[in-house]
């Protein structure tokens, strides 16, 4: 081990220490990081005639391992002043470095062959690892006996696990926390049990995802949900509005709740059958006559003028129209795209049609306001001493709100009055 015995690719003879051993005599792995190194690499590959020898290659291989020749890679001592951890290290107690020890352990070069990894690499990593014993996972640092010492994880410990070079399947390479066993290419023996696998945290993110997932389970079954997924949605129902909230539920309600359909069969189909046949047949035939009746004038005017007024005022920056009592998206657009909704006149009572005298509803609230409003009377006299822009009514029995925007509410109170200021004409 210490002649110049051995003949290197340049065909020169030099030191074994000088040299690593690769396929073609034992795959290592070393060519990938020596090559990465380029200028900076030490050593150099066996001359290539030597797997042309008639030798067994196993056998030239143990040769070369004997003699010093690399067939891994193996950690060089370090002192610890580049650790992450050094500020834990220093503060050992003790003044005097009577029997002082400052021991941490790296591979050259590693951290900047991480940086860009491939899989011949990562694999020479790996078997490394696999085979390094224990000590190199440490750092110890003391300056005397007496006040004892300090470990930390070593460098290459750090280098490891701060570094994103652990394969995965489809060829990603990930942080060790990120990775997952069952990723891994075939060629990258798992052992749990792995000391150097704990330190660098594999599959950590893994765990802890799986631990949270176990939790939010827990607590969601604590709280009389099925699973998390039920809990999270429960959630976003609580954040939305009042007003949405309450309209969902109306509607799952009128769903859910289907009232018995009443069952009448005949005794006897066949003579009933022939009873309405008969009675059909003496039915009186349509007839129609034309009558007069009033129509509103300017009424279809001012209602399309009040619709496009309301899409104005009422869609949002998402470009949904929204109920100005529920507050939610109208229910569904028409075959051009359009939302269908219907336009309510506010105040009936009003001595004039004004485009602006009109609400933007879904049709549930619509029928509401047209038909079950508690509040019809009330409505004018309301809105004229109404504080902020959400005017409270009584629908259906139930306690809601109209809500209209600034621009509206002022334009309501103007015509309002105008239609309350006493005429200036006399009359003649």
């Amino acid at each position: 081990s210490t002649y110049h015995i051995v003949e290197n690719a340049d065909g020169k003879w030099v030191l074994p220490s000088q040299l690593y051993l690769d396929d073609p005599i034992e795959r290592t792995g070393l060519s990938a990081y020596n090559e990465s190194l380029g200028e900076k690499a030490t050593r150099r590959p066996l001359a290539a005639r030597y797997s042309e020898l008639d030798i067994k290659r196993t056998r030239l291989a143990a040769f070369c391992k004997a003699v010093g020749v690399a067939s891994r890679l193996v950690p060089v001592k370090v002192g610890c002043y580049q650790n992450p951890q050094w500020m834990h290290l220093v503060l050992v107690g003790g003044e005097r470095y009577t029997s002082p020890i400052n021991r941490d352990f790296q591979i050259e070069h590693l951290g900047e062959l991480l940086e860009v990894p491939n899989l011949e690499i990562a694999r020479l990593v790996w078997g490394t690892m696999n085979e390094l014993p224990k000590t190199y996972l440490d750092a110890l640092y003391q300056k005397n006996e007496r006040h004892g010492s300090r470990r930390a994880d070593s460098q290459l410990v750090h280098t490891l696990r701060a570094s994103a070079w652990v394969p995965q399947t489809g060829g990603a390479f990930v942080l060790p926390s990120e990775a997952l066993r069952e990723e891994l290419p075939p060629e990258f023996p798992f052992d749990s049990a792995q000391e150097w696998l704990k330190r660098i945290r594999f599959g950590e993110d893994s765990r802890r995802r799986t631990e949270e997932a176990a939790q939010r389970q827990q607590v969601a079954k604590d709280l009389g949900f099925e699973d998390s997924a039920s809990l999270d949605d429960a959630r976003r129902f609580a954040e939305l509005p009042s007003a949405v909230r309450t309209r969902f539920l109306e509607q799952v309600s009128q769903t859910m709740a289907a009232a018995d359909f009443p069952e009448h069969d005949s005794r006897n189909p066949e003579r009933r059958a022939e009873r309405v046949g008969s009675a059909a047949a003496m039915a009186p035939e349509r007839e129609a006559e034309s009558r007069l009746r009033s129509v509103a004038l300017g009424y279809a005017g001012v209602k399309q003028e009040a619709r496009q007024y309301l899409v104005s005022q009422y869609t949002n920056h998402g470009g949904e129209l929204v109920c100005q009592v529920c507050q939610a998206p109208m229910p569904f657009t028409l075959d051009d795209g359009s939302w269908y909704f219907e336009s309510v006149e506010f105040l009936p009572d009003l001595d004039r049609r004004h485009y602006q005298n009109y609400l933007a509803l879904c049709p549930n609230h619509a029928a509401m306001f047209d038909h079950a409003n508690g509040s019809a009377e009330l409505m004018r006299d309301m809105v004229t001493r109404l504080e902020g822009t959400e005017l409270e009514v009584v629908l259906a029995r139930k306690d809601t709100t109209v809500r209209f925007t600034r621009t509206h509410l002022g334009d309501l109170r103007a015509l309002i009055l105008v239609e309350d200021k006493p005429s200036s004409s006399s009359p003649g």
